[in-house]
């Protein structure tokens, strides 16, 4: 059998990313309605070389197609000059359940996670949000960047990485609007994406303001967490999917073993919003994050696109 494969590049050429921000919708909404057949994620360690492997099925009540993703992360890949992230997509047909192609894993994880975010800022951001920094300069952090220009008139983004002149470089492919950033630049951020693999906060509560939206999408198990607890605390917290977040969800959990927080406090998933028709920002002094542990569902939906722009159009 031999099936058809979709590149990173062809993932790129079929979907935009507003259309990429826009599938975001059809896939909280479906986490929230329960109408996504979403299993937890099975997680498979690879201690000795310091990496994990994700098995991410799902489908969507009355849909075309049925996906598993296959995702290796391996951490110490950067430093070796090699991606963080690797994978596949199988697209398999929900009548037949046969394989019907395969799709880079790499760049839809990308695209959709940027796109998660460009949707959750798209609807809990001040409309009048214009000042933005971006913890992490990888490929999660270039999606961050692209998605949150796409929603709102962005005027100026501060990159914060480890090392200044691999930031710098992360910038140039960007325009001028996207600099090197410190700290210091939080303060007049109306929008923070955090997009690294880091297992410790990385900045204070204090260095927020109010009226700030932040994303958090790099910290996906129990043990990490990118955000301080009185973020936590303070903050209105939406998930992606409250049953994901219960077991992966560092940012949330460890303040909650620490017994400074509880479930009971997070406001919902994000698709209540958009089933209920409510709007998540009740004042312009609001905090609201957004913990994003990813879904599987989220890949499906970039899939069918790129299905439908290849296979369909043939």
């Amino acid at each position: 059998m031999s099936l058809p494969f979709f590149s990173a590049d062809d993932v790129t050429s079929a979907v935009s990313m507003q259309e990429a921000i826009d599938a975001m919708e059809v896939a909280f909404s479906s986490v929230n309605n329960n109408t996504a057949e979403l299993p937890l994620r099975i997680t498979m360690p690879i201690a000795d070389h310091d990496a994990h492997h994700l098995s991410m099925p799902a489908y969507i009540h009355g849909g075309k197609y049925l996906t598993i993703k296959l995702i290796n992360v391996h951490t110490k890949n950067p430093s070796m000059g090699y991606d963080l992230i690797n994978g596949v997509i199988v697209i398999m047909d929900a009548k037949t359940g046969s394989a019907t192609a395969l799709i880079d894993g790499k760049s839809v994880t990308s695209l959709r996670t940027g796109a998660a975010s460009g949707y959750a800022t798209k609807i809990l951001a001040n409309n009048d949000a214009a000042h933005a920094v971006v913890f992490g300069n990888g490929v999660q952090a270039k999606t961050q960047i692209e998605a949150i220009q796409i929603v709102r008139d962005i005027k100026s983004i501060k990159v914060i990485g480890r090392d200044s002149k691999k930031v710098e470089q992360f910038c140039d492919i960007f325009d001028d609007t996207v600099s090197l950033g410190t700290i210091n630049d939080l303060k007049n951020a109306d929008i923070v994406c955090t997009a690294t693999t880091s297992q410790v906060p990385l900045f204070e509560f204090n260095d927020i303001s109010n009226g700030a939206h932040v994303n958090a999408v790099g910290a996906h198990g129990p043990n990490k967490r990118e955000v301080p607890t009185e973020l936590i605390q303070k903050s209105k917290v939406f998930v992606d999917s409250l049953s994901s977040s219960y077991k992966e969800a560092g940012n949330i959990l460890i303040p909650i073993e620490n017994g400074d927080y509880n479930w009971d406090n997070v406001q919902c998933e994000i698709g209540e919003l958009i089933n209920v028709k409510t709007n998540g920002r009740s004042k312009e002094s609001d905090i609201t994050f957004f913990n994003s542990v990813g879904t599987a569902v989220q890949d499906l939906v970039i899939s069918n696109i790129v299905m439908e722009k290849n296979i369909g159009a043939t």
